[in-house]
This record gives C-alpha cells, structure tokens and sequence, in this order.
C-alpha cells in the first residue's frame, strides 16, 4: 500500500508502527490520542494521588501558520490524554538557505505560544538541511499525568469549539488571492479569530473536573476525530451531523476549493464523552467555551452519523483537506 501525504491511516498505524515494538494487547493503549505516551511511576504528590510522567510529541511541515500549529497541536494532544504540560522542546530542521532572521522569527513566535501557556521551553535541536525543502518542526511536550477514565456506552459526546475554523484560518492565509476573487474581505475575515482559539487548555481543565475522556480534533477534522475515538476504545457512537458546529464561512471556502469542511484542521477543539452532557455543555458555555452535545456513545462498534431521517455509517474519513498545501504537512 503506498501512503500519501499526511497522517498514516489508523489502520496502518496500528499494523505497521504500533505492533512492531508493543504486543498486540498494548496497542489500544497507545493509539487512542493519535499520540505516542512515554510514561514512568513517580512519587505521589501531597494529596495522595499517584501520577505519571509522560510526553507526547507531533511534527508540522511548514506551511502558514507553522510554529503556532506545531505547539498547540502537541500541547492539546497532551491535555487530551491527561497531562499537565510543564516543559516543551523543539527539534527544528530547515531548508539550507534559510535566512537567521527567519529563523529567528520562527523562535519568536514559538515562545509567544509557549510563554501564552505557561510552558518552559527546556531545549530543542535546529539544523539546516538539503534533505527538505520545507521546515520540518516537531514539538514535545513533557509533564505530570493522571491515569484517564474510561469512556462507557451511554455517554454523551460532546465538542467545543467550531470544527475546521482552522482549517479556514490556514486556507486563507495560504490561498488567500484565489479566495478573494469569491469572497469579500470583510467576509474572509472572520477566519482570522481561529488563532485566538487554538488553545484547549480551558476546556481541558472543566472537562478534566467532569471526568471526561478527550480527544483533540486537529488533522482530519471532527469525521477523524470520531473515528480515532470510537477505534481507539472500542465503542461505538449515534453523531447527529446537524448537531456538529461550524461556522458558514468554513462551509464555503471548503466548497469553493472543493474540499470537506468536516474532515478539516480543527487545532482547538476538544472531543469529549461524559456522564452528564448538558451539565458539561453549560459549564463550557458559562466560561465562555462553544460546546455543544452532538451525540452519544453505543455499545458494538457502529459509528451511525444521522441527518435528519437519514441514517449513513462513518466510514475511514478521507484525508484532510489541508494536506493539498504546498509544504504543509
């Protein structure tokens, strides 16, 4: 089978990245953030409870946008699985010829991100190569970890967040001449917004409190989102698609470059099962969070996607839209 261009298909990744070093049994372990945990016992804390340290990293090529996307892709990877970030690190491998005030910039605006989030920055790696010709950037989060709850059938799932909205910000940063000769630029400038929600830190903490299981919605949209759920933990789900937020812009700029605003760049949003999805909903909206409960958790492992009397079956969701940039990865 010949990969394409992004993240490897769950399938793949499981039959051919995860059962080479674990057993079979350890896999599901693993797999379920799309995120690999390297964790060890440390001592108890003062009150009691037994954590773990853990660190989970993510790579970005390029692309608009790519020192930011690099750190909150890992960070809300790291929220989702239950870890308190404390220190990041970035490995970063550039195209010969690159400019030492790019570069710079490149730091600059990585720190700001960390720096918005409380993170130390505690090293990293920067090289120049022939090898690529785009940036290769890839970010580790390190820190304290709680064992995760376990999703149950009958849990509501909800989402904060819109879906693709960053998606939409990185299309018209990138293709922003082509969009404008379809859309105003007052029009386009509502994507813009995105890269003040990055971030699930917020959503994270509340959701933390609830006892949820997350999962962070960035590459493949909320369609890749479900699906790595619903695989990673052997459960299925009823997602009422009509229920699922997104703003109209997203919808059509997707349309115009004939992409799926659902299988779209989602950084910020936060998946999530709970036992109590409108006490979790209201709690999001009164701290200022989108949230909405979009569907419920089943046993088996059907994953129905219903749209007003029609009921379909989510298949493995098509690769993300995004990853037809240029040096965007």
């Amino acid at each position: 089978m010949k990969m394409e261009k992004g993240k490897i298909p769950y399938n793949s990744l499981i039959r051919s990245v995860l059962r080479v070093p674990f057993e079979r049994k350890e896999t599901d372990q693993v797999a379920r953030d799309g995120a690999i945990l390297s964790c060890s016992l440390s001592a108890s804390d003062a009150d009691g409870v037994s954590t773990i340290s853990a660190s989970v990293n993510t790579t970005v090529y390029g692309g608009p946008l790519a020192e930011k996307l690099a750190f909150y892709r890992s960070l809300n990877s790291a929220l989702a699985a239950g870890i308190e970030p404390e220190s990041v690190m970035l490995a970063m491998t550039l195209p010969v010829g690159e400019k030492e005030t790019t570069t710079a910039e490149r730091m600059r605006e990585f720190k700001a991100a960390a720096d918005a989030e409380n993170v130390r920055i505690a090293g990293g790696h920067t090289a120049y190569s022939n090898q690529v010709n785009a940036p290769v950037l890839t970010v580790t989060v390190s820190g304290r970890a709680y064992e995760p709850e376990k999703p149950a059938p009958g849990d509501a799932l909800i989402l904060t967040g819109f879906t693709g909205d960053t998606g939409a910000m990185v299309l018209n940063h990138a293709c922003g001449e082509r969009l404008k000769q379809r859309f105003t630029g007052d029009y386009l400038e509502g994507t813009v917004d995105a890269e003040e929600h990055l971030s699930a830190a917020k959503s994270a903490k509340i959701l933390r409190k609830m006892s949820a299981v997350m999962h962070d919605v960035s590459e493949g949209g909320i369609l890749g989102a479900l699906w790595e759920f619903a695989e990673g933990h052997h459960i299925g789900f009823t997602v009422d698609e009509k229920a699922i937020p997104i703003h109209q812009e997203t919808i059509e700029i997707c349309e115009y470059l004939s992409g799926n605003p659902y299988t779209l760049l989602s950084t910020g949003c936060m998946l999530a099962s709970v036992k109590d999805g409108d006490a979790a909903v209201q709690t999001l909206m009164e701290a200022g969070i989108p949230a909405v409960c979009i569907g419920v958790l089943e046993p088996g492992k059907k994953k129905k996607l219903l749209r007003n009397d029609e009921t379909r079956y989510l298949d493995r969701p098509q690769q993300d839209f995004i990853m037809e940039l240029e040096n965007f990865g």
